[in-house]
């Protein structure tokens, strides 16, 4: 495929022939690029849907897994999106190594801009439902939904032990990685339970409409330690950008949050943040050295550049993250 991402109409009807839709399509949009997938809303004469090229090369069973998710909290009324099925059972197409995904398209609007406090109080009361929801369904699935529950690749813990195992990686990626290791081991007040976690609910994959919250993009679903969801969410909720290159904290509304959220002690929270913020450099750090870089559906010359601002983004977070606890008593 082309990194323009371009797809005709006949390529687009032929992917909808394998979900047994045979209506022709007759508008498709192509402006919906993530960092990773890219999105192509497409119209028929009785049908909108969302066609997902995945950016990455995934685990197949991952892609599995997570439209497996997706859709039985659609079925039990989460804001979610529901994955249509090929004739072979699979939740994707293939086409020169590449997947494709097709999805119900969800008309409600996507956060534009950072959660204010009580849309993030609404936010992680929804996950906390959607962990019960999957923990009691993964508890009682048979053994054909079980196929689904293959190890991760990208949990957090793996992440972090595969790249200090390295020993090939250049001084200056070890350095950088070593800048940022006392942050991954703190010791917190408490312990969170590990739980079936959505992964990545940053405010550009969270649905808020006056009546109802939802969640999109599971590809990152995973069973691991609540803290890593939090931490994740806190970094993308309360950074505040600065300039291109730059982020700092919304300090106001992190300290309110902090104030009114009952899940962590304010110290675990800041903790779980710069635990999470460091395990995503360690990652960037890796990844840039190995050349497989985040912004995947981005053209290979805007990539470097792109994974730089990132990386420099969060290292600005860190320091302004530390200041802001530091003075408001919640870190030594």
């Amino acid at each position: 495929m082309s990194e323009t991402l371009d797809l005709s109409h006949d390529q687009i009807n032929a992917f909808l022939k394998q979900y047994e839709i045979f209506e022709p399509v007759i508008a498709v949009d192509s402006g919906a690029f993530g960092n990773v997938n890219a999105n192509y809303a497409i119209e028929t004469q009785t049908r909108r849907l969302m066609l997902q090229r995945v950016g990455r090369k995934k685990n197949l069973d991952q892609l599995r897994l997570s439209s497996h998710v997706s859709n039985m909290l659609y079925a039990r009324d989460f804001l979610t999106p529901n994955f249509h099925l090929t004739v072979e059972g699979d939740p994707f197409i293939e086409l020169d190594g590449e997947q494709f995904r097709l999805m119900s398209y969800v008309s409600e609007p996507v956060m534009e801009r950072r959660p204010s406090v009580s849309d993030a109080l609404r936010i992680v009361a929804l996950a906390e439902d959607l962990h019960g929801t999957l923990n009691r369904y993964f508890r009682f699935v048979d053994e054909g939904d079980r196929r689904y529950m293959t190890a991760y690749q990208d949990q957090p813990d793996l992440i972090i032990k595969a790249a200090f195992e390295r020993t090939d990686l250049s001084p200056e990626t070890v350095k950088r990685n070593d800048s940022v290791r006392g942050f991954l081991t703190p010791e917190f007040d408490k312990q969170t339970s590990v739980r079936h976690c959505h992964g990545d609910i940053k405010f550009g994959n969270v649905i808020v409409t006056p009546r109802r919250i939802g969640l999109l993009d599971f590809e990152n679903y995973n069973v691991q330690e609540w803290g890593w969801e939090i931490g994740d969410a806190l970094r993308s909720w309360f950074s505040d950008q600065r300039d291109d290159v730059t982020w700092s904290i919304r300090a106001e509304a992190l300290e309110a949050f902090l104030e009114q959220q009952t899940w962590f002690t304010k110290r675990d929270a800041v903790l779980h943040t710069l635990r999470t913020t460091a395990k995503l450099l360690v990652h960037l750090y890796t990844d840039r050295e190995d050349g497989r870089y985040y912004f995947s559906s981005e053209p290979e010359a805007d990539r470097l550049v792109k994974v730089d601002v990132l990386i420099s983004r969060h290292e600005t977070f860190m320091p302004a993250l530390l200041s802001f606890a530091r003075t408001r008593g919640y870190l030594d």
